[in-house]
């Protein structure tokens, strides 16, 4: 389902694309005829809603894309957070989410000002969030 909201959003967006530069092209031409006008005219009442419709099409799988990557993300902190007892490291997050660093250090830094975690530095350096569960 998801390839064929992939396909159809660009396909609709191309179609509207193309619809919309009609117009241009006729507006550029100096041996235009009313007709082509009229074409060009038809072309933009078409494009423009194919045009939007194919947008709307891929900013909501945008959208729906977001929304997944987030309840992964989220089911993967609870889990971690139950497994360490409450305690857990950039670096773990990162690992098990599959993530880069600076998206999960961001995601923990969140998390931690929501819930209210305190932090402890090892005496390596590492930085553990401690959530009370």
């Amino acid at each position: 389902m998801k390839r064929f909201k992939k396909i159809s959003a660009g396909l609709v967006l191309t179609f509207g694309i193309l619809l919309l530069m009609v117009p241009v092209v006729v507006s550029t031409r100096r041996e235009a005829t009313s007709q082509d006008k009229v074409d060009a005219l038809g072309s933009l009442i078409v494009g423009i809603p194919a045009t939007f419709w194919g947008v709307w099409l891929a900013w909501g799988m945008y959208r729906q894309e977001e929304k997944e990557v987030l309840e992964k993300l989220q089911s993967t902190f609870y889990r971690l957070i139950q497994d360490e007892n409450g305690r857990i490291s950039v670096l773990k997050l990162a690992i098990a989410a599959k993530l880069p660093i600076a998206v999960a250090q961001d995601y923990l830094d969140h998390k931690a000002r929501e819930c209210d975690a305190t932090f402890e530095v090892s005496e390596e350096g590492k930085i553990f969030y401690n959530f009370t569960l």
